[in-house]
């Protein structure tokens, strides 16, 4: 079966030449490559053409939704796999990705591995998104882009990402979604693995949350359930902690003017996030074996609060219109 690996890549240059050597390296015996170049102003497309067996696309920047429409569009393969420009494909990545192609499953996706093992920051992360994989089954609710193959025909059928989605943030959710809606099943193959350079800066990485805040106000505009039940990712719970965050913080000026019972009140909503948060930095600890993970609470309380200022803008921008 052929399979057509499609990279959207915006400025990585300095992560794209190892994604296209490890999946230059596929032990599956017949994958395609495709670059789409979404608009880079630095390197990326001239370390691109160097490499042999590589086709690439140059566009004007519109997103790497956009990006990824537009290496289906030009890909030969049955499959349409998908990784990112700073994700480094293990050897059989493809070929346990096409172990679970059973009938009825449209989808299969991945998890991660760590490129940033010295940053605590990067750890922290890596432990998370661990901790929300090992809750999955074999079936599942939601894929991430970073490591998935669609059955192409599926795919079209359901026109492909949603390119109004024009950041990196929620057009993976919205696939996924609209796919099971059509009647397809998804499923997590664990094995599939590709590492990732996470963040290793706090505030790059906090700027980046409060995006994915202001866009999922568009992913819930679009899938109004899925804001009541979550998904198997981020569950109905989860997705409170932003809110109640928000809500901490606005608390504590109000002791100035209040008194006490801003005090209370203050408590009352950390104790409410706290019982949100802690069970999951309890298991990122436990899976881990190192203490410093307990760092994760602050660093959750931060983003939790750029992700509440994300979804604020984000609802006077697609719920108000």
């Amino acid at each position: 079966m052929r399979v057509s690996i499609v990279i959207p890549a915006c400025n990585a240059e300095r992560t794209i030449a190892e994604c296209l050597q490890a999946s230059l390296q596929q032990t599956h015996p017949d994958c395609e490559i495709i670059v789409v170049d979404d608009g880079s102003t630095d390197r990326t497309r001239q370390i691109v053409e160097q490499f042999t067996g590589v086709a690439v696309i140059h566009q004007a920047n519109r997103g790497p939704a956009a990006a990824r429409n537009t290496g289906a569009a030009r890909a030969t393969g049955d499959v349409l796999a998908f990784t990112d420009s700073d994700c480094i494909p293990r050897p059989d990545w493809i070929e346990r990705l096409l172990e679970d192609f059973q009938e009825g499953v449209v989808g299969v996706g991945g998890t991660y591995a760590n490129a940033e093992p010295k940053s605590l920051l990067a750890r922290m992360l890596h432990e998370e998104i661990q901790a929300r994989h090992d809750r999955c089954g074999e079936y599942v609710d939601f894929l991430g882009s970073f490591n998935v193959a669609y059955k192409r025909e599926a795919f079209e059928a359901v026109g492909g990402f949603d390119e109004t989605f024009s950041r990196a943030s929620a057009e993976d959710n919205d696939l996924a979604y609209r796919l099971q809606d059509a009647g397809g099943r998804l499923r997590f193959q664990p094995g599939a693995i590709v590492a990732h350079h996470h963040p290793t800066r706090l505030w790059p990485y906090l700027r980046t949350q409060a995006s994915h805040g202001y866009w999922r106000m568009k992913l819930y505009r679009k899938h109004p359930r899925r804001a009541r039940t979550g998904d198997q990712y981020a569950s109905a719970l989860d997705l409170t902690a932003p809110p109640l965050a928000l809500m901490f913080i606005a608390a504590l000026p109000a002791q100035a003017v209040v008194g006490p019972p801003a005090t209370i009140l203050a408590l009352l909503i950390l104790a409410a996030y706290a019982l949100v948060r802690a069970p999951l930095a309890q298991r990122m600890v436990k899976r881990s074996g190192d203490p410093r993970i307990y760092a994760f609470a602050a660093v959750a309380l931060l983003r939790d609060i750029a992700r509440a200022a994300g979804m604020l803008a984000g609802m006077m921008r697609f719920w108000t219109s």
